[in-house]
């Protein structure tokens, strides 16, 4: 078991909004689809890092260093995107997360729990958060590196990018979904 694993298990929505981290707000709701337009705003930035690795002619329109990798920061936008799609949904039902991991557990409690998610997508957002403080952290110790230890450093980043990639476009996709399912606010 993991830090945030067990972060989760002794952790309940109560616990959140008695520290004032998870709040029913009224009003929130109406700030729904602004928190999903900055989700779209990141996934279109995701893209765009993404794409920057592998297009020779952009590179040097942009002017950027060959030694520059975007995969750091397609693990960050992509988490962006995939938690700002989550806050929407808690503000749909009134409510505003001020913590990561308050938010992971309303998710559960609120949707996961009441069969409106899979878990599987609860499971994406939870492992794109490791894997953005995994490559934060890989960003640091970059440096200290030996070039050969580098290189297989930028190999594993760029895999977790691909697959941060696919993964907050299901989700902030699949959030689009829940979002129709459960109505506005006003409903």
């Amino acid at each position: 078991m993991n830090r945030f694993t067990g972060e989760l298990m002794v952790r309940s929505v109560q616990w959140f909004e008695e520290r004032r981290l998870l709040e029913k707000t009224p009003f929130i709701g109406r700030l729904s689809p602004q928190y999903m337009e900055k989700a779209r705003y990141n996934l279109t930035t995701m893209s765009i890092l993404s794409q920057i690795d592998d297009n020779k002619e952009a590179r040097k329109i942009l002017d950027v260093p060959e030694w520059y990798l975007s995969s750091q920061w397609v693990v960050i936008t992509g988490y962006y995107a995939m938690y700002m799609a989550a806050l929407s949904s808690l503000a749909r039902i009134n409510y505003r997360s001020k913590n990561h991991t308050a938010t992971v557990v309303a998710m559960k409690t609120f949707f996961v729990k009441k069969e409106l998610l899979e878990e599987k997508y609860l499971d994406m957002l939870k492992n794109v958060q490791l894997e953005k403080e995994r490559v934060e952290q890989l960003e640091i110790v970059r440096e200290r590196r030996e070039i050969a230890q580098y290189s297989v450093t930028k190999d594993t980043t760029r895999e977790l990018a691909l697959k941060t990639r696919d993964d907050a476009y299901d989700f902030v996709n699949r959030i689009d979904v829940l979002l129709d399912e459960i109505g506005s606010v006003e409903d």
